[in-house]
């Protein structure tokens, strides 16, 4: 992860509900954005499958990145998938259970949901 995404990322959280069973955490990203009147903010959430495991991350936007110019297009999706690897991190940093061996990757062809 980039030390300035990462900076940005706990500079700009707005919440962050976060446990070894998924959560969700929400970043406020209008000073990237600025021409994203209204609601920029992204997160990521994890969701619980049971038996100790974490489904994959998933990230989101309350805006759609075709608002963006082309040239924040790339910041957008660079900094989504950052904000999934944070989410990640801190969530198997709580975790106790056999799957907090999982690295980034392998957790990430996990189900969202188990649903």
């Amino acid at each position: 992860m980039a030390k300035d995404n990462l900076q940005y990322i706990e500079e700009n959280t707005i919440s962050c509900d976060v446990s070894h069973r998924g959560g969700t955490i929400k970043i406020d990203v209008s000073e990237l954005f600025p021409e994203i009147e209204e609601n920029a903010i992204m997160g990521a959430y994890q969701n619980y499958l049971g038996g100790g495991m974490a489904g994959s991350v998933v990230g989101g936007a309350m805006f759609e990145k075709e608002e963006l110019d082309e040239k924040n297009i790339e910041k957008f999706e660079i900094l989504f998938e950052e904000i999934k690897k944070y989410f990640f991190f801190i969530s198997n940093d709580l975790n106790t259970d056999d799957w907090a061996t999982s690295d980034y990757k392998t957790n990430q062809t996990r189900p969202v949901s188990a649903y």
